[in-house]
């Protein structure tokens, strides 16, 4: 992992990636909160995230075919262009007007929701491309500590800005750290490689370049339940983005202060993963590894359900942390391994969609629940379903005792 850091392409993806996920993140968290304390909120936050979900389950697989068919570093440059520009026009809007209307803040909801959709699956298949096999578990490691970093920094100055400066100030400094990663970006030296180049992807209709990833997947199907069940943490997380700032409003009481140090919290876990990960992957192997991380996640949320209580709440979201995060390094770690970079785009974003898809039925099912049972019982049932799909990933062992001894690798 240290050898990597020396790497100066690691350095600028990094700092690149720093400054854009500490900007959004303080947004992301700040939507939310503005939503909740405002009348009727949390319903409105539920039914925002719900469309904003299924608006981006259709445009994933387009997204994904994009990936594969122009540069991946242009992509990543238009789109720290594309999210500051959208960013700033707000944040002198929200100056000059002195206030958001709920539309207002549902469109940047869904501005900040679009340019990670787009950004991060580019980002893995760029990263894949330009390193590599060998770098792949210290790669995949050091992203999630970078990421977690930037999480945790943005949940603590969360915790401290939006009770306290006006809202339009953090969208006119996030739009800056956009400008930041775009310069860091655009220095870190890339060549398109002759696989991704000479794809057909790029001679061939954009619905071809779909219905190639899906044909791939689909003659491999113990690999895509694998991959499907695993994204299920993950899901829990967004849908914890929804549940939990109505669980600390209602249940617990708390305040912004309380939402912005889970985040910090759980980020900090996460940051453990990325550190501790690979050693349980050399010990375990990359499969052994989603086993534990899982069953850790899925208690976390059983843990939150069980005891309403802040001070148990904080201590659990670094479980919830370290879950999520490791079962994902292990899982990117393993699709690295076995998917073509030539294919990437299509493949991660066909699971992309498939997550979004668990997230519109989770997040409208979690929001009929809210109304009617309350956020507890919607947590309940998170853990339920994550059960479920991890009984699909131990469905999917055959394949990791059959492979084994060798590299999983497809050609």
């Amino acid at each position: 992992m240290w050898s990597l850091m020396k790497d100066r392409r690691m350095a600028f993806l990094i700092f690149a990636n720093l400054f854009s996920s500490v900007g959004s993140g303080i947004t992301m968290i700040g939507i939310p909160w503005l939503f909740v304390t405002r009348d009727g909120g949390d319903a409105i936050f539920g039914y925002t995230t719900l469309a904003t979900t299924a608006a981006l389950f259709f445009f994933s697989p387009y997204m994904g075919a994009l990936i594969d068919r122009y540069s991946r570093k242009t992509l990543l440059l238009g789109s720290e262009i594309v999210g500051g520009t959208f960013m700033i026009v707000f944040a002198l809007w929200g100056l000059i007007a002195g206030h958001y209307e709920t539309w207002q803040l549902i469109l940047i909801y869904f501005g900040g929701s679009l340019y990670y959709s787009m950004h991060y699956p580019t980002q893995f298949a760029f990263t894949q491309e330009i390193f590599s096999r060998d770098q792949y578990k210290a790669l995949n490691s050091v992203l999630e500590v970078q990421n977690q970093s930037a999480s945790m920094i943005a949940g603590g100055l969360a915790s401290l800005l939006i009770d306290r400066i006006d809202f339009s100030w953090i969208l006119l400094a996030d739009a800056l750290t956009y400008a930041a990663g775009f310069i860091l970006f655009l220095l870190i030296p890339y060549q398109r490689s002759a696989e991704t180049a000479g794809s057909a992807a790029a001679n061939v209709s954009m619905w071809r370049n779909i219905g190639e990833g899906f044909h791939y997947l689909k003659q491999k199907p113990l690999l895509t339940v694998f991959f499907l069940c695993t994204l299920m943490p993950f899901v829990g997380v967004m849908l914890g983005n929804y549940l939990y700032p109505v669980y600390v409003q209602s249940i617990l009481h708390g305040t912004a202060s309380v939402l912005g140090a889970s985040d910090m919290i759980y980020a900090v876990g996460a940051v453990l993963a990325g550190l501790t990960i690979p050693f349980l992957i050399q010990r375990f192997g990359s499969y052994g590894t989603v086993i534990v991380t899982f069953l850790t996640f899925t208690a976390s949320v059983l843990l939150i359900y069980a005891f309403p209580i802040v001070g148990v709440f904080l201590a659990v979201k670094i479980l919830n942390g370290w879950g999520n995060s490791g079962t994902r390094v292990a899982r990117n770690t393993i699709m690295m391994e076995t998917v073509p970079n030539h294919v990437m785009g299509r493949v991660n974003s066909f699971f992309n969609a498939a997550g979004m898809g668990m997230r519109v039925l989770m997040i409208g099912m979690a929001t009929q629940v809210v109304a009617f049972s309350g956020v507890d019982t919607a947590l309940l049932v998170l853990a339920l379903v994550l059960a479920v799909s991890f009984a699909g990933v131990l469905a999917t062992r055959k394949l990791f005792t059959v492979q084994r001894s060798k590299h999983l690798h497809t050609p």
